[in-house]
């Protein structure tokens, strides 16, 4: 896996969450050879474990797909059965814009308000703001390119979704953006002392800021998804697809389910 970390196959995040994994499997499996894991033992496995069906789930499918791969390369001659794993929807919090612009407006350094002011109007993922680099910015056009992104903090050369993004610029952000300070060697647009912003400053700062004013949602949430919903509602689910630049349209789906104004019509007015 660390050989596919270096040719860029797979993330830092996704081999992170793998070795927990397979510390799972070698905690509970010990010295069993993996011929012997059948579907008995797979069962078995997932009754011993607790935590939320998402959690549980992510742990059975590595293991599936370790199997599965055991299988393909004739380690193992048979595939062992995998339950059945009903995940619920996952419940997704937003804020009102009023609350997204106070948090933004508590915030005193002027690059920190840029990143979140960016991350938020541009709905963006946090990651793909702290891979920003000047030369993305086209100030001319009024428009920006989102092509690269951090996992963790290794810079990816592409974004989450595998797609560049071309979005037109916030008439706020791009104000906010030529107030900014440039360092001398850095391409970074957020930085401090030329080192782009980490994954822990980045939401340390969000929390900082959320709970100093009495609100809690996590910067993920408080940013893109609660601008995403209000845009739904706004202009619709399929603009929105385009430009958060999902591939399915399931997965805008999750923004309009959380805006209730256009089910107003089906209640009855008095």
């Amino acid at each position: 896996m660390e050989i596919k970390t270096e040719k860029k196959l797979i993330s830092p995040s996704y081999l992170k969450e793998l070795r927990r994994y397979v510390q799972i499997f070698q905690e509970y499996f010990q010295e069993a050879d993996i011929r012997d894991i059948g579907t008995k033992k797979v069962n078995e496995l997932h009754l011993s474990l607790s935590g939320s069906p998402k959690y549980i789930l992510n742990i059975m499918s590595c293991l599936h797909k370790m199997l599965s791969d055991a299988f393909d390369w004739s380690d193992i001659g048979k595939m062992p059965k995998f339950p059945e794993i009903d995940v619920p929807e996952p419940d997704f919090k937003t804020i009102d814009l009023d609350q997204q612009d106070a948090v933004i407006q508590n915030i005193e350094n002027m690059m920190d308000k840029a990143y979140i002011l960016f991350t938020a109007r541009q709905m963006i993922r946090p990651s793909e703001t702290r891979a920003l680099f000047w030369d993305d910015l086209d100030f001319k056009h009024n428009q920006v390119i989102i092509r690269r992104h951090f996992s963790l903090n290794e810079l990816r050369v592409a974004t989450k979704s595998k797609r560049i993004k071309i979005l037109p610029l916030d008439g706020e952000v791009k104000d906010s953006l030529q107030r900014l300070p440039r360092h001398i060697t850095s391409p970074f647009v957020f930085q401090k002392n030329g080192r782009p912003y980490s994954e822990s400053y980045a939401r340390k700062l969000w929390n900082r800021i959320t709970s100093e004013i009495g609100i809690k949602i996590c910067l993920y949430q408080g940013t893109r998804h609660s601008s995403a919903t209000e845009a739904v509602n706004r202009v619709g689910m399929d603009k929105v697809q385009e430009f958060l630049g999902h591939t399915r349209s399931t997965m805008t789906k999750r923004y309009a389910k959380m805006n209730t104004e256009g089910l107003k019509s089906v209640l009855r007015e008095k």
